[in-house]
C-alpha cells in the first residue's frame, strides 16, 4: 500500500498532469463530468458534484463509489468525503437515466489525493527535470504531496517572472494547505512574481500567511534575505526562510516546520530567517527603503534592476571613451542599447537592431528624390522605423514570443540609433559610421556581459546605495589628463621618432 501511495504521488504531482474523466466521447454524447477539488488533507470534507454532466436524460439517478466497493457511499448529485487516512483514493459516480426511451449508463473517475503534509514547489526553468522527478520521488516515499509548478522557459529575460505570476494565479487553489512554499528560483523573480500574485489577488490567498516560504539560493544568503525584506511586508508569511538547496530534503523528512529548522542547525545547512523582527525600516537607508517600497506596490523587480544598472552601464562606458579611447555615439545612446540587450537578451537585441538600421536606411535612400528638409526626413524615418518594431512584435507573438509594456519602451527608444547611424554615414561617410556602429555595439555587448551576472544585480537590488560610488568613479574619470590607450597605438610613430631625437 505505501508503494502504491509513493507511486501514485509522484505521478499526482507532475506539473503537466490534468485530471480527466474516463469516458471520452463525442460533444453530442451523455457525458459524466466530476467537478470539485483533487486534493484534500486528511480529516478535511469535501464535496464532488455531478451537476455538470452533459446530456443526462429524464429523471437520472446518481451512484458514488468509492474505489471497488459496490456500496454506493452517495444517490445524490452530490457526494460528501472526508478521508480518514493519507493515500490516493478513487471515487467513481455512475448517472443512470432515459435518453430518447432508451435507458443508459454513463460515468466518470476521480482519483483524489489525500495527504497529511502538503508542501509547494516553485521551480524556474533553469531547473532541470531530473532534479524534480528526485525531490517527487522523496517526498512519494516519505508520505508527502510535493507539488510542482514550473512555467515553461521564457524568450526574453524579462518574461521569466511574468510567465511565473501567470501561472502562481492560476494554481491559486493549489497553495491552500500548504505548510510551506519552496522558491528555487533565480534571485527573487520566484518571490517577486508570488507578492504580485498576493497583491492582486489577496483572497485566493489568504491561506499563504500561516505557512513558511524557502527561498533557494547558490548566492549570498544575506544579500537575498536583505531583497527578501520587501516582499515579506506584502506577502506576510509567518517566515520566510533563505537557504540552500540541500535543504529541501530535510524538508520533506521533517515532521513539521520547527523540527525542519533544528534539522538545519543539526546538519550545519547555512540559513536566514525574515521575519517581522528584520524588515523593520531604518533611517540610513533612504535609498535601500525606496526600492523596498518600489517592490512592494507593483513595480517589476526587473524594472528596478534596469534602473539600478543605468549608472553602472554609464560609468563602464565613460571609462570606455576616456581612458580606452573608443569612439561610441555619444554616452546616451550605447547606455540604451546595452539597456535593450539586458532587457530582450542579446540575441533579440541584435535582431531588433539589424532590422531598425536596414529600416532606417532604406528609408532614407527612398526619400532622397523627394529633396526634404532634414527634421522632417528624421520624422519620416522614425515613423517607419516603428512601424518596423510594430511589425516585428506581432511576428514575435505569433511565434510565442511577448514583450513586456517596459521592453517595448526600451526598444522604441533604441529606434534612435538609426538616426545617429545614418547622420554619421552623411557627415563621414560609410567607414565612420560603421566603425561607430561597431563599437556602440560591442560596448553595449560588454556591458551586458557584465551587468547580467546574477550576483551583481541581486548586490545593488539589495544595497542600492552602492551605486552612489559611480559618482565617486566619474568624478575620477572627470580629472583623467592622461592620454587614451587607443592613441598610444596612433602615435606610436610619433613616440618613436621622440624616443631616437632624446
Amino acid at each position: 500500500m505505501k508503494r502504491y501511495f509513493s507511486a501514485a504521488l509522484l505521478f499526482l504531482a507532475l506539473p503537466t498532469l490534468s485530471f480527466a474523466q474516463v469516458v471520452t466521447p463525442t460533444a453530442d454524447a451523455p457525458t459524466a463530468i466530476i467537478t470539485g477539488p483533487e486534493e484534500v488533507e486528511v480529516g478535511r470534507t469535501i464535496v464532488l458534484d455531478a451537476s455538470a454532466s452533459r446530456g443526462v436524460g429524464e429523471n437520472p439517478t446518481y451512484k458514488w463509489f468509492k474505489g471497488d466497493s459496490t456500496y454506493p457511499i452517495s444517490r445524490s448529485v452530490e457526494a460528501v468525503f472526508t478521508p480518514e487516512t493519507a493515500g490516493l483514493v478513487e471515487l467513481r459516480v455512475e448517472i443512470t437515466s432515459v435518453v430518447n426511451g432508451v435507458t443508459s449508463t454513463i460515468e466518470s473517475n476521480r482519483s483524489i489525493t489525500v495527504y497529511q503534509r502538503k508542501i509547494i514547489l516553485l521551480a524556474d526553468s533553469s531547473i532541470s527535470a531530473d532534479k524534480l522527478n528526485l525531490h517527487l520521488q522523496s517526498a512519494a516515499e516519505a508520505g508527502v504531496f510535493l507539488r510542482v509548478l514550473q512555467p515553461k522557459e521564457s524568450a526574453i529575460p524579462l518574461g521569466t517572472e511574468e510567465s511565473m505570476y501567470t501561472m502562481i494565479n492560476e494554481e491559486s487553489a493549489t497553495f491552500n494547505g500548504a505548510e510551506a512554499v519552496v522558491l528555487w528560483t533565480e534571485g527573487i523573480k520566484g518571490l517577486q512574481a508570488l507578492m504580485r500574485a498576493v497583491e492582486n489577488n489577496g483572497d485566493k490567498f489568504e491561506s499563504i500567511q500561516n505557512l513558511t516560504i524557502v527561498l533557494i539560493t547558490d548566492r549570498s544568503l544575506s544579500t537575498l534575505a536583505r531583497t527578501a525584506g520587501g516582499p515579506f511586508t506584502v506577502i506576510r508569511p509567518d517566515q520566510i526562510l533563505v537557504t540552500r538547496k540541500e535543504a529541501i530534503n530535510p524538508l520533506i523528512s521533517a515532521s513539521g516546520i520547527d523540527v525542519f529548522k533544528e534539522t538545519l542547525q543539526q546538519r550545519d545547512i547555512d540559513s536566514i530567517v525574515v521575519d517581522e523582527n528584520s524588515t523593520s525600516i531604518r533611517p540610513w537607508n533612504l535609498l535601500s527603503s525606496l526600492v523596498n517600497y518600489m517592490l512592494t506596490h507593483g513595480v517589476s523587480s526587473q524594472t528596478v534592476i534596469l534602473l539600478l544598472m543605468l549608472p553602472i552601464i554609464a560609468t563602464i562606458l565613460a571609462f570606455f571613451k576616456q581612458v580606452i579611447g573608443i569612439t561610441t555615439f555619444g554616452l546616451y545612446t550605447p547606455s540604451i542599447v546595452a539597456l535593450s540587450f539586458l532587457a530582450l537578451g542579446w540575441q533579440i537585441g541584435l535582431l531588433f537592431l539589424l532590422f531598425i538600421l536596414i529600416t532606417g536606411y532604406a528609408t532614407r535612400a527612398f526619400m532622397r528624390k523627394w529633396r526634404l528638409l532634414y527634421i522632417p526626413k528624421v520624422a519620416i524615418i522614425l515613423t517607419v522605423v516603428s512601424l518596423t518594431v510594430l511589425i516585428l512584435l506581432g511576428i514575435g507573438a505569433y511565434v510565442g514570443i511577448t514583450l513586456s509594456g517596459d521592453t517595448i519602451f526600451v526598444l522604441l527608444i533604441m529606434s534612435t540609433l538609426a538616426e545617429s547611424f545614418l547622420q554619421v554615414k552623411s557627415e563621414e561617410g560609410w567607414k565612420a559610421a560603421s566603425f561607430g556602429i561597431g563599437e556602440t555595439v560591442l560596448a553595449a555587448l560588454f556591458c551586458v556581459f557584465i551587468v547580467q551576472w546574477a550576483f551583481l544585480q541581486s548586490l545593488i537590488l539589495a544595497y542600492p546605495e552602492l551605486i552612489l560610488f559611480t559618482v565617486l568613479i566619474n568624478i575620477f574619470l572627470g580629472r583623467w589628463t592622461g592620454l587614451r590607450l587607443v592613441e598610444y597605438f596612433r602615435f606610436r610613430e610619433v613616440f618613436k621618432h621622440l624616443q631616437e631625437e632624446e
